[in-house]
Parts: structure tokens; sequence; C-alpha cells
């Protein structure tokens, strides 16, 4: 038997992507899926036993290079309101970089996709993310940030970012360095106490 050809994988990751920019995560198909990555519905099944497979290693996928751009340049030593601006900087340049990936990331965190491996999901992206949970519980400590659970605290942060760079995808407010400092000083004032 041939070994798999990973850019054959890639293509059908990619086409997960695509398909739900286009139309939602709900109407992805395996033939849409197929035809998109230009490969036969049979070569698809090859790699993945059926759509919930594809949508669970696409989803880990994106987690994947979303953390690792998050954290790109990250310094815990730096002062805390510091930190967190270079992540949320980091974060918005992702998702307007990455438009297709980041609408099937939100469109997954609300489907019940993400009941199908929930706890072991949960515990990845705390380990995936313990940078920011380490600066938030460092802000804590120094009574920057307020006493709240991380978990919390994070969903508001992801939720401003989320919220951010649609409006600049959907032309209701432009990009501008004005936008990047003043929207993320609104999350400061949010999360400092």
């Amino acid at each position: 038997m041939r070994p798999l050809d990973p850019d054959k994988r890639q293509k059908i990751l990619k086409s997960v992507f695509v398909l739900t920019g286009k139309q939602g995560l709900a109407s992805v198909t395996i033939s849409g899926i197929s035809k998109i990555a230009g490969i036969a519905t049979g070569t698809l099944y090859i790699y993945f036993k059926n759509k919930e497979e594809v949508v669970q290693l696409a989803y880990a996928t994106v987690e994947d290079k979303m953390t690792q751009a998050m954290y790109r340049d990250f310094d815990i030593n730096v002062p805390i309101k510091e930190s967190l601006k270079q992540i949320y900087i980091n974060m918005l340049n992702y998702r307007l970089n990455n438009y297709d990936e980041t609408v099937f990331i939100d469109q997954y965190q609300q489907s019940g996709y993400i009941q199908l491996n929930f706890t072991k999901q949960l515990l990845e992206y705390e380990k995936q993310n313990k940078p920011l949970y380490d600066l938030l519980e460092k802000g804590q400590q120094e009574g920057i940030i307020k006493i709240l659970d991380a978990i919390v605290l994070i969903s508001f942060f992801d939720g401003a970012v989320r919220s951010c760079s649609t409006g600049i995808i959907q032309k209701l407010f432009p990009l501008s360095q004005e936008l990047i400092n003043d929207s993320f000083n609104m999350i400061w004032r949010g999360m400092s106490q």
C-alpha cells in the first residue's frame, strides 16, 4: 500500500475551511469537500472514515495554527498590558489573514461537533493557552487583572477580538492603528482593575 500523500490531506482540510467560509459548517458534505479538493470521494475515504473525522482534524489543525500565531513574540516578562496587547494583535492579524479558517473555528465552537470530544478539547485548549493563563494569573497576583476565572476573562478577550475582526472583514469599520488601539483599550478596561 502506498503511503498517504500529506498534500492531499492538506487539500482536504483546506476544502473544509473554504466550504465553511462560503456556505457554513452545517452545509459541508463529503462530496463538497471532494469536489473543492479535486479528489474522488472514494479517495477522501482512504484518508478519513467520515465527515466527523475530517471536521475534528480540521479543528485541531486550525487551533494549533492559531495558537502558534497568538503567542508569536510573547514574553511574560514584559508588562502585563503590553503582553496582552501583543496577543490581541497576533489574534486579530491571524483572523484577518485566515478568514475561512476563523469562520470554520467560530462555527465549530457553536456546533454540536465540539461536544464530541469536549473534555479532551478543553484540556488541550488549556495546555495550548498556558501562556495566557499564566499571564492572567500573574496579572491577578499583581493586582492588575480582575479576579475572575481565567476562562471567563479569556472568553471576554476572545469575543472582543472576534467581533473586531468580523467588523473589519464586513467593512463596518476600516482597519487602522487607531481602531486597534481603541479596541484593545476597551478590552483592557474590561479586564483590568
